[in-house]
């Protein structure tokens, strides 16, 4: 809670009051050479600033102090659940010892040293860490002893092999997928016959939109596509299980595309839907990413080459694995 009115200016400091038609004198109680705001107390207070140096240390990690949100960015995209929860909880214990120390100096007159500080947020982050329901590799031994965080290791039976399966004749499988990148979205889909063979793929720069509509939109797109082509039996396949939803309650289609949905469900198409994965769905998400660069809709009757590796392993039966 205390991050969330961080990033959306919300903490009763000095400066909201100012906003609210309150004339204060104003100081932060930290180094005391300025107004106090949001930003000054947790990002460029000098207080604030050896604890971010501090915590960048302890986690290999540079720490962008520009905004709050940029706060975040500190979280690797690519690691382990435990170690994840671990960069999220250290950031937020951060932010709300800066504030307990701040409304310490208001309300107690007692100052928070550094060092009392620093003891907090690592005693609070080893808690996080050690309660955390995230599971962790290995190799995250050496980061997770510097917290004092035990490990909880993936176990064998909890990796999920994930494999894409080709349809039976007579029926064509499209694989189909949603993106959203600032806002942005863009969809796509990929069709397959019974021995994996490449018959062709989509993609569409849906615009402004959410992942649920460009979700739904791809699997209209692919009704629409299979019947210019006239492909009567169509196994549709998302990594979307909401999106999917909407063949058994045809009222979660948005309201904007209820016209077109109706108008696709009456091409004639016999319709299979399943879910799969989204380590089994790499190609139709590849395709999805490629949507934003183009403009509209584009049928692609050659296989990109970023599809190449994804294409082949799905065709010869390779599994991806899916960890918890």
């Amino acid at each position: 809670m205390i991050l969330w009115r961080f990033i959306h200016g919300r903490m009763p400091t000095d400066e909201n009051l100012r906003t609210r038609g309150c004339v204060i004198v104003s100081a932060c109680c930290f180094c005391l050479k300025t107004v106090e705001t949001s930003d000054h107390t947790f990002l460029q207070c000098p207080f604030a600033i050896n604890l971010w140096n501090l915590l960048g240390g302890k986690l290999n990690y540079l720490i962008d102090c520009t905004s709050a949100l940029s706060l975040l960015s500190c979280i690797p995209a690519h690691c382990s659940s435990q170690i994840a929860d671990i960069f999220l909880a250290a950031v937020i214990h951060t932010v709300h010892t800066i504030w307990l120390a701040r409304n310490n100096i208001w309300f107690s007159s007692t100052a928070t040293t550094f060092h009392s500080a620093k003891v907090r947020i690592h005693s609070w982050v080893a808690s996080s860490g050690n309660s955390s329901i995230g599971k962790c590799l290995p190799s995250d031994s050496h980061f997770l002893d510097s917290f004092a965080v035990a490990a909880h290791c993936r176990t064998v039976k909890e990796i999920i092999p994930v494999l894409w399966k080709a349809p039976f004749p007579p029926w064509l499988k499209v694989n189909t997928d949603g993106s959203v990148i600032a806002g942005h979205a863009a969809c796509g889909g990929l069709f397959r016959d019974s021995r994996g063979s490449f018959l062709g793929a989509f993609c569409c720069n849906v615009g402004e939109a959410s992942v649920y509509h460009s979700e739904v939109l791809a699997i209209i797109l692919s009704m629409e596509r299979a019947s210019s082509r006239r492909w009567r039996n169509l196994w549709l396949e998302s990594d979307s299980s909401s999106a999917l939803l909407i063949f058994s309650n045809p009222s979660l289609v948005p309201i904007l595309l209820r016209n077109r949905w109706h108008n696709a469900r009456n091409l004639g198409i016999q319709i299979i839907s399943s879910h799969i994965f989204r380590e089994g769905n790499r190609c139709a998400d590849k395709l999805a990413t490629l949507g934003h660069a183009i403009q509209g809709s584009v049928w692609l009757d050659v296989l990109p080459p970023d599809l190449l590796f994804d294409f082949v392993r799905d065709r010869l039966g390779l599994p991806n694995y899916r960890f918890p």
